[in-house]
């Protein structure tokens, strides 16, 4: 014959399972609190560092125009100059100096 079911094994058995899924349930949501808190922290950081850079790609931005300003006005004032050619011209001009002079003694 059959023997009778151990109906109390079968709840002492299905309490330690039900304190287990709970102890998991908990540990679970304790790990889910955590992580939410990291993920605020680091968004929190993420936008600081986002102004940051943005700040810095303003100073850079005007920087830049600055910089562009400064050589659109040398690029505007800077006409050949006329040094190299005169300088080239001198010892000719010399040379013919002193051969006029050369001739006209």
């Amino acid at each position: 014959m059959k023997e009778p079911f151990d109906w109390e094994q079968a709840m002492e058995t299905t309490r330690r399972s039900a304190a287990a899924a709970s102890q998991n349930s908990e540990h679970a949501v304790a790990g889910m609190a955590k992580l939410l808190r990291e993920i605020d922290r680091h968004s929190s950081r993420l936008s600081n560092l986002t102004g940051t850079i943005e700040k810095l790609e303003a100073i850079h931005a005007e920087q830049i125009s600055q910089i562009r300003a400064a050589l659109n006005c040398v690029k505007g004032d800077s006409r050949p100059s006329l040094r190299l050619p005169a300088l080239g011209l001198l010892p000719a001009f010399v040379v013919g100096v002193a051969c006029g002079g050369f001739f006209m003694s």
